[in-house]
């Protein structure tokens, strides 16, 4: 198969659709599975920090007490689990016993958890009473009381994680060759980017219809938009179902599927302690897990403060109640934004890997992260001094706050689906089976969660120390130097990283060749 231009694909073409007519059976299905999984989490994260963040007695901060306590230990849980059915079950039936829980999980929170949240969580006077007796762990009683909505943050990040590296990026790398992967990769994002425009109009916009009315709280009913989104998101989960059965039935050879001639499962056969021990003797897998967890990191430490500054800007003066359903839909648009953002960036990044080599497409998300982020926390750092400078414009510094975070936000997720995604797993394809199926589960899911958590664990500590010294203010500028120093811990595995590839690309080519 060919993996440069010809005469039968034009050069637009080769950016927007690189498909010849006989891989037009595989790569359909396999977009309708990408645009699902980003549908889910996009509106998954809409939803659980609508619910965490703005929840009576509660803030951004609460967010890294329940990445650390909660996220991450059911993260490692997942992946021990995922890593011992890996050993028992076909590749087909681990796929649905991995997207199931979710799919099951969402219709009951949506029709069942969430409609009797006033039975389940705590009163906001025991969070004050909490709060005023433990003043230091005063973020840490809202994911407490609110347990509900923590529970559902934990299965969205899981979501974010397993969804989009064990059904999308695993299933990809199994039955995609790297001469295809150079074509389809980048145009999987591309289309299913489209996914997040979709969960993003339909989180922006669902208070339009819906009209939700006031509850004796003062807050707005967000019961009728939750059950939408949640039955969307089990709709999304039908559909990838429905892909995944017709490409292993209709499509896929037994050797795509991971079969051998007599249609026995071939899969690796080391215990999950041995593989443990294998991961941590591999450096080219350590620097793929850095690359993870400096992404986590960073975005992390500039979410979270942006998110309370957003929060803030969606309370109301008087009473300070923050209005679930209009900050759930500005997230929206963010999305639908990022969604664009993402497919522009593709449309004209397609070819970089191929012309300018992996390891520039690496490098230019790390760089976007540090230069828009630095932007952002330089500005929080001095908004003291700016807010005359605001004014003479007719705005506020907390405006310019949310609208600079916001552009963060939309660049760094967009250089992320479209160059970081596919080239982190284009490093996975020369890697042999064990490597594929047991390596890239720890790392996608261990370390996407370690980096968000590392990144919790920081702010958590910066706070702690400044408050404690008695100087809060410095939490900000410290954070921002741990993101320049991060980066370039980011930077650095890329490089490592790019050599290691591409000694891997030309063993692989050398033994087909032989």
């Amino acid at each position: 198969m060919s993996n440069s231009l010809t005469p039968r694909m034009s050069k637009w073409r080769e950016r927007l659709w690189p498909v010849y007519p006989e891989e037009m059976n595989i790569f359909l299905p396999m977009v309708v599975i990408m645009f699902s999984v980003l549908f889910n989490y996009t509106v998954a994260r809409n939803v659980k920090d609508s619910l965490l963040v703005n929840s009576l007695g509660s803030s951004g901060q609460v967010l890294p007490w329940v990445k650390l306590g909660l996220v991450t230990p059911c993260s490692i849980l997942a992946v021990i689990g995922y890593a011992k059915l890996s050993n028992i079950l076909s590749k087909q039936k681990l796929y649905f016993a991995t997207l199931l829980p979710f799919a099951v999980y969402f219709f009951l929170f949506g029709f069942v958890l969430y409609p009797m949240h006033e039975h389940f969580n705590l009163s906001v006077s025991w969070i004050k009473s909490c709060q005023q007796a433990y003043p230091l762990l005063k973020d840490f009683f809202p994911a407490v009381a609110y347990w509900n909505y923590s529970l559902f943050y934990m299965m969205a990040e899981l979501w974010g994680n397993m969804g989009i590296a064990l059904l999308f990026w695993q299933f990809a790398n199994q039955i995609t060759p790297t001469v295809q992967a150079k074509r389809f990769y980048p145009v999987y994002g591309f289309w299913s980017n489209l996914g997040l425009v979709a969960a993003g109009s339909l989180t922006a916009f669902s208070e339009n219809f819906l009209k939700p009315e006031r509850l004796a709280s003062g807050e707005k009913d967000f019961g009728p938009q939750l059950r939408l989104y949640c039955a969307c998101m089990v709709l999304a989960c039908i559909a990838i179902v429905c892909a995944y059965w017709w490409l292993n039935t209709k499509v896929l050879t037994d050797a795509q599927k991971g079969m051998d001639a007599k249609g026995k499962k071939s899969k690796p056969k080391l215990s999950l302690k041995e593989s443990a021990v294998y991961l941590l003797k591999s450096r080219y897998l350590m620097y793929i897990a850095i690359l993870m967890l400096a992404y986590g990191i960073t975005i992390n430490i500039v979410e979270v403060t942006w998110k309370e500054s957003v929060g803030n800007y969606f309370s109301d003066p008087i009473t300070g109640i923050r209005d679930k359903n209009a900050y759930n839909a500005f997230m929206g648009k963010m999305f639908i934004g990022t969604g664009i953002t993402t497919m522009v960036f593709i449309l004209f990044s397609k070819n970089f890997v191929q012309s300018l080599g992996w390891r520039f497409s690496a490098n230019i998300t790390p760089w976007v992260t540090m230069v828009t982020g630095v932007g952002f926390f330089l500005f929080v750092v001095f908004k003291d001094y700016l807010g005359g400078f605001c004014e003479l414009f007719g705005t506020s510094t907390l405006t310019v706050a949310v609208g600079l975070g916001l552009v963060q936000n939309v660049l760094t997720k967009g250089v992320k689906y479209a160059l970081f995604d596919p080239t982190k797993e284009m490093a996975y394809i020369p890697l042999d089976e064990e490597e594929k199926v047991k390596g890239k589960a720890a790392i996608d899911v261990i370390g996407g969660r370690a980096g968000k958590s590392g990144g919790s664990v920081l702010q958590l500590v910066c706070n702690a120390a400044t408050g404690g010294l008695g100087v809060p203010q410095l939490s900000v500028p410290v954070l921002g130097g741990i993101l320049v120093g991060i980066t370039w811990w980011w930077i650095w595995a890329v490089n490592k990283l790019a050599i290691a590839y591409a000694k891997k690309v030309m063993e692989t080519e050398h033994i087909k060749d032989v």
